[in-house]
């Protein structure tokens, strides 16, 4: 299974047109979105490729902006979805278990506070290693998250050492654990042009995208 992963399209509906094309042409089977995206043209592509969609810090805030039906579709994203051997997240992959959706959210977001379900996992931090633990507790090697609007990727080696590596394409290696940012569609701040990730199951590759406009 081939999946395109893409986050923080920030209502640049060229920009993620630009991306979605560019994926159409890599034999993509299932895109999926990390949130973040913004005005109603931008939810309309989204949807139209039928991305499977977890809700963001943007949705949090904006979600009232969209058209009704817009609104009734953002009001059902869950904040993760899970899939066989990988996570997705706008961010933090450790939300309650009673939270799942943005509407609950919305209801609990004074309890649970924002800063803790959308960290930053820019630098080494109580919040990244507390990814590290859900994963590892769950037996799962890989999270995709947005939020940055940056790419990059934090391996853990089986002893437990942290390290930080570019965006550079690579395979998903035995006993080594990774918390991988896809970058932004429309808002990068790493480097210029929409970002995303392909994520081929079938290999184990993990390939970085950033077009150039």
């Amino acid at each position: 299974m081939r999946y395109a992963i893409f986050s923080d399209i920030h209502n640049h509906s060229a920009a993620l047109d630009a991306a979605l094309q560019d994926a159409a042409g890599r034999a993509i089977d299932v895109y999926l979105c990390l949130g973040d995206v913004g005005i109603d043209s931008c939810v309309h592509l989204v949807r139209n490729v039928g991305a499977e969609t977890v809700f963001g810090n943007w949705e949090v805030s904006g979600w009232r902006t969209l058209s009704p039906a817009n609104q009734a579709w953002a009001l059902q994203l869950p904040p993760m979805r899970t899939y066989d051997g990988f996570w997705i997240s706008h961010a933090a992959p450790t939300w309650p278990k009673n939270i799942s959706s943005l509407e609950k959210f919305l209801k609990a977001r004074h309890q649970l506070g924002m800063s803790k379900q959308f960290p930053y996992y820019i630098g080494q931090s109580t919040a990244l290693w507390d990814a590290f633990s859900e994963l590892l507790t769950a037996q799962i090697p890989l999270l995709f998250h947005g939020h940055t609007h940056r790419q990059v990727v934090w391996e853990l080696s089986p002893t437990n050492l942290l390290n930080k590596k570019p965006p550079a394409d690579f395979s998903l290696a035995g006993g080594y654990a990774y918390v991988v940012g896809v970058g932004s569609v429309g808002q990068p701040r790493d480097l210029p042009g929409p970002a995303y990730v392909v994520f081929d199951t079938a290999t184990d590759q993990v390939e970085f995208i950033r077009l150039r406009r």
